[in-house]
């Protein structure tokens, strides 16, 4: 694929991710029905453009099977862009629903686009549409790690029992590869809590199973506990607060808004439940190191793009605790 045309598409992907954040279910309002058809409009123009670029690279190069898969991703989401504008200016009634329907319609063939995109080393965001049960699930799964670890009887068993999950989940990714049927199947009973992009990457969880035996290997249940935390609560309350009220832009589509939220939070949450469940720290102690996992773990969040920040979060969140309660610990 032309170099040119492939970063050319890239602006066209964060346009359309741009408009896909006005849709969020969360964010959406009947007075920006406006508004929205002019950014659907400003997208088509660029689109148009695009398209004419792909055209002359294809009719003045070598037969492209990269390019032209581009350029047929582009003229899907051109077309769905054309039909529903045209639909939603004939409307007299602002529907939300008709929104959602094509915000449905649309989502899937931009994950197609930055899939395309990312087999050129072009990097576009991921859509995370708000799903309340999914944030549930986040957070129950942090509480229920949190008292599992504290269950543990040495850092060996920790290891034995993370270990095992990340077998699991490996394997789970080896077969779904192996057999799309399975990978349907499999998809569909996760369906109401995934991500439309886990469908045909490495699922989140995965990579969290990843993270807890990273976490495992450090021997400290302290450390596990604080991580799963931070990911737990402070993930799903910047998700819910930087899509709704987020206006101040920082990096990969986050907040200061999230970011800030991320880090009240998981501070918050975690240091209350060091405090009532680990008598091996006192308040002051419990305080320091929970602000200390948030912050890093917010500050990873920001910075991830390319890795899963269910990844991310609680090994920088983990990591950092681990070297402060050397100090906090020791001059406590």
């Amino acid at each position: 694929m032309s170099n040119a045309c492939a970063l050319a598409a890239r602006p066209v992907a964060l346009q359309l991710h741009a408009l896909l954040g006005e849709l969020d279910p969360a964010r959406w309002h009947e007075e920006a029905h406006q508004s929205l058809l002019a950014h659907m409009e400003e997208l088509e123009r660029l689109m148009v453009a695009l398209l004419d670029a792909i055209e002359h690279r294809r009719n003045s190069a070598s037969p492209d099977a990269a390019l032209t898969r581009l350029r047929e991703r582009i003229a899907e989401i051109e077309e769905v862009l054309k039909s529903q504008t045209a639909l939603l200016k004939e409307r007299t009634q602002r529907s939300r629903d008709d929104w959602m329907a094509f915000r449905a319609r649309l989502s899937p063939a931009y994950d197609q686009l930055a899939e395309v995109l990312l087999a050129e080393a072009i990097h576009v965001p991921r859509l995370r549409p708000t799903n309340y049960r999914r944030n549930l699930l986040h957070i129950l799964s942090g509480f229920v790690a949190f008292a599992s670890i504290q269950q543990v009887p040495s850092s060996l068993w920790l290891i034995g029992i993370a270990g095992s999950f990340f077998v699991y989940a490996w394997l789970m990714e080896w077969v779904r590869r192996a057999s799309p049927a399975f990978n349907e199947q499999l998809m569909a009973f996760y369906g109401p809590v995934a991500h439309a992009h886990e469908w045909h990457r490495i699922n989140s969880a995965t990579w969290y199973c990843t993270a807890l035996l990273i976490l495992a290997l450090t021997g400290s249940t302290l450390v596990c506990s604080i991580a799963v935390l931070v990911l737990g609560v402070g993930d799903p309350a910047a998700a819910l607060i930087g899509r709704r009220w987020g206006r101040t832009k920082l990096l990969n589509g986050r907040s200061l808004e999230g970011s800030a939220t991320f880090v009240a939070t998981a501070t918050l949450v975690t240091a209350a439940f060091l405090v009532l469940f680990r008598a091996d720290v006192t308040m002051g102690q419990a305080l320091g190191l929970a602000f200390i996992g948030a912050l890093a773990g917010a500050l990873a969040e920001l910075v991830s793009s390319r890795i899963d920040d269910n990844l991310t979060i609680p090994v920088a969140s983990g990591l950092a605790v681990y070297a402060a309660s050397i100090l906090i610990l020791a001059g406590g």
